[in-house]
């Protein structure tokens, strides 16, 4: 398979050694081995991130010692084999056992007769170690503690939930209005043999399912943006208005932000912030990129106030850093990483960003906060603990977006104004 096993092997050894997100590891794997396949090796390796706890299962299971003492790049080899084997119906079974035992030749010399072992023994064992139907944590490879945190909050919804939240959401991106229309690019799209249609749900969004989109001409072009439906609807709903002065509060790496200036047609300004000078770099090439002009950067702690910035902006946009359990499906990494018992300083660090956002707020204006997760926590519990610090202030509009359709992302957003003195 070419490339293909290694490539995902090290997009894999990134993401669980070095904690990478995934997609950059697997662009970056993709582009040393140009001779791979990058869909296929795309989903390999967020199936073997997504299906993680539940590989280790059987391994634990499998082995003879258990699971403790295998090491990194052996285990990241026996995940892939056993994904493989059950998940991956375009690769035979010995030919997952061949592949895996051949890249532990290349990769971790000395273990490929014990991989070679253990994924035999589960083709011949596989139905009797079965995960237990019950066992929530283990069919959906997630967390104990995160399932938990879902039943308190979402009760009998939660499987369902917890499936929704492992399937890939469809790839959406967003048109730029200020150089085509929808119709036109789609059209483009299909000249260059890419499968679209448009998204339901906002009028510059449109569904891609076939061909890769990120670096041909017209992503180089800036003719478009890649932004999940969820997000792109939460812009659309704050809308902010030509001529009118925007704050984006968190705006890294700039989707947003340049999403508020195309709605604006260019006019205004939108000061776009981030806590770190690396992160301002992607602001500014997203909009160079897209033609947003009206963009400047400006290095800020959100949680810090500014008394220059008291009631001067128009619209502000609070898209504060948060737990992520809404884009699992599209970065299962994030089910490794997740820690209930932290969330509490996500809460505080909220708290503080969108109080100095309604501080920032011009009477008259409207700001919005916004979060890509699912912990009530983290949404309606935080806007109960600002409107009773903030009275006056006029909660318009609540939207928690659940994944349960393949176009979304787990999304919570709401319109706040501030009233005229």
């Amino acid at each position: 398979m070419k490339g293909d096993w290694l490539a995902v092997f090290e997009a894999l050894r990134d993401c669980y050694v070095d904690e990478a997100f995934s997609n950059i590891a697997i662009n970056e794997a993709v582009e040393n081995h140009r001779d791979c396949s990058s869909g296929f090796v795309r989903a390999f390796t967020k199936g073997v991130l997504r299906d993680s706890l539940k590989l280790d299962y059987y391994i634990d299971r499998l082995a003879d010692k258990g699971i403790k003492g295998i090491k990194n790049r052996t285990l990241i080899i026996l995940r892939m084999g056993l994904y493989a084997i059950e998940s991956l119906d375009s690769v035979p079974d010995h030919a997952a056992v061949n592949e895996a035992v051949a890249l532990a030749k290349k990769t971790s010399k000395g273990s490929d007769r014990f991989i070679n072992a253990l994924l035999r023994r589960f083709l011949r064992e596989r139905h009797t170690i079965a995960v237990p139907t019950d066992n929530l944590s283990l069919k959906y490879s997630f967390p104990g503690e995160l399932v938990e945190l879902l039943k308190e909050q979402y009760g009998e919804d939660t499987e369902m939930l917890l499936k929704a939240l492992n399937t890939a959401p469809e790839l959406i991106v967003r048109t730029n209005l200020l150089k085509i229309s929808r119709e036109e690019l789609m059209a483009h799209f299909e000249e260059d043999g890419i499968s679209c249609s448009p998204c339901e749900g906002s009028e510059s969004a449109i569904i891609v399912r076939g061909g890769q989109v990120v670096g041909t001409s017209m992503f180089h072009q800036g003719l478009f943006a890649v932004q999940s439906l969820s997000s792109i609807r939460s812009i659309e709903a704050l809308r902010p208005v030509p001529g009118s002065r925007v704050l984006d509060m968190c705006a890294a790496p700039g989707g947003k932000t340049c999403a508020m200036a195309e709605l604006m047609n260019n006019a205004g300004s939108i000061t776009a912030c981030d806590i770190h000078p690396h992160r301002l770099e992607l602001i500014q090439a997203t909009a160079a990129r897209l033609g947003a002009d009206i963009i400047e950067t400006e290095l800020l702690d959100g949680t810090v106030r500014r008394d220059d910035f008291d009631e001067v902006f128009d619209f502000v946009l609070a898209d504060v850093p948060c737990s992520g359990l809404g884009v699992i499906g599209s970065k299962p990494e994030l089910k490794l990483r997740t820690n209930p018992s932290e969330y509490i300083n996500l809460t505080e660090i909220q708290k503080a960003i969108i109080d100095n956002a309604y501080e920032y707020l011009k009477p008259g204006g409207r700001m919005m906060y916004s979060t890509c997760t699912i912990n009530k926590a983290e949404n309606e519990e935080a806007i109960e603990r600002f409107k009773q610090d903030h009275r006056f202030a006029e909660i318009v509009e609540k939207c928690l977006i659940l994944p349960y359709n393949n176009t979304l992302v787990g999304f919570f957003y709401c319109l706040i104004d501030k009233p005229l003195k």
